[in-house]
């Protein structure tokens, strides 16, 4: 990528510890990734979480549309590019390209967040040097989706989780690479490695000692909804996979 700070661009060889069985990472491992450049770009563009924190304010993830043409394996290296693209006052977007060593795109994601002040715990307006940073002229990796995932009632399968305090990250709520880790638990490791597309939407926070429930229904082969909800019933996050 150029030397322009709106985008940027890094590199990692998979480790041991984001491997699945199958020796390949895992697809929550790669959402980690993407955070972990997010805010490297962001505190570049002196909008990082730390340093919206000083005016009471955060980011919030609202939104992740993945799709993997493949995962890479065990040791392989990967470099991850990420640039913001235009929105609105109140919403934000995201891109990220996964690359090979022969820099074949092999992963893309589009990110949708929103700023939240962090003592109402409600969306607002963008600063304007944060608005001024989002390229107009620069295009998204996948069509931006306005439609919504809707929940269902009765789940094939479900599974509980209680969530710890190591879920948690800097907002003090769980972490969303955590959400997506608790959706594809529902696979087993074989069938987790055949899911290439990812179309998930963050609802609520979750905070320690929640009881998680996370539920999943097949549409049609290799077409599933999930949903996690708390131990109140609320829906924290929907998802569709294929």
């Amino acid at each position: 990528m150029t030397d322009d700070i709106t985008k940027h661009s890094e590199t990692f060889t998979i480790r041991a510890s984001e491997i699945g069985a199958g020796e390949q990472i895992t697809l929550h491992a790669i959402c980690a990734l993407f955070q972990e450049v997010a805010g490297n770009h962001a505190l570049k563009l002196d909008f990082d979480i730390t340093q919206l924190q000083e005016k009471d304010l955060t980011w919030v993830l609202h939104r992740m549309d993945i799709k993997m043409e493949r995962y890479p394996n065990w040791r392989e290296k990967i470099t991850i590019e990420t640039w913001p693209a235009a929105g609105d006052a109140l919403r934000a977007y995201r891109n990220y390209r996964i690359l090979d060593e022969e820099d074949n795109q092999i992963g893309a994601c589009l990110s949708y967040w929103m700023m939240i002040n962090m003592k109402t715990r409600k969306p607002t307006r963008m600063p304007q040097e944060v608005l001024g940073l989002r390229l107009s002229d620069l295009e998204h990796v996948m069509p931006v989706k306005s439609d919504k995932i809707e929940p269902f009632e009765e789940p094939e399968m479900e599974k509980k989780f209680v969530v710890r305090k190591s879920d948690l990250d800097m907002n003090e709520h769980v972490n969303n690479a955590r959400f997506v880790e608790w959706l594809m638990e529902s696979y087993d490791e074989e069938k987790a490695y055949l899911i290439k597309n990812m179309d998930i939407m963050f609802m609520r926070e979750s905070n320690a000692g929640d009881i998680i429930t996370s539920q999943r229904i097949e549409h049609e082969a290799r077409k599933f909804t999930h949903q996690l909800k708390n131990q109140d019933g609320d829906i924290l996050a929907l998802a569709k996979c294929s």
